[in-house]
């Protein structure tokens, strides 16, 4: 029987990308919930689903180069200032829910970005 591995970057992908695709299905209504223009949702949207489909590919590849996972890693590095950025620059207009959310998925991301810069050689090296 041929099982292939899921690893963290099968995880993170996937994440990536049904956040985006959730956030694009669901953009009035979340920019409401959030209390956030939509143009700031459909940019969470965008970049979700950009990252999700590199994550991805990463994932579903048979060779990982070192600097692929660095810049995954890095992404999410970015993204968490990103996500921090969002809440300061709305703080005063921002929900409960979409504070709750974004910064969950700054820490979400966070985390992902330590455990993937502490293990870039191993994800490098990963073969199906």
């Amino acid at each position: 029987m041929l099982r292939k591995n899921i690893n963290v970057l099968h995880i993170d992908g996937s994440a990536g990308l049904a956040v985006g695709l959730v956030l694009f299905a669901l953009a009035k209504w979340v920019s409401e919930l959030y209390r956030l223009p939509l143009n700031v949702i459909l940019f969470l949207a965008s970049a979700n689903i950009l990252y999700g489909c590199y994550a991805l590919a990463l994932a579903l590849s048979n060779q990982r180069s070192l600097m692929a996972i660095k810049v995954l890693s890095t992404a999410n590095s970015v993204w968490v200032v990103i996500c921090v950025a969002i809440v300061v620059l709305y703080v005063q207009t921002l929900s409960p829910v979409g504070f709750l959310f974004i910064g969950g998925e700054a820490l979400f991301v966070g985390v992902l970005a330590v455990y993937e810069w502490k293990n870039r050689f191993v994800l490098a090296e990963l073969n199906f």
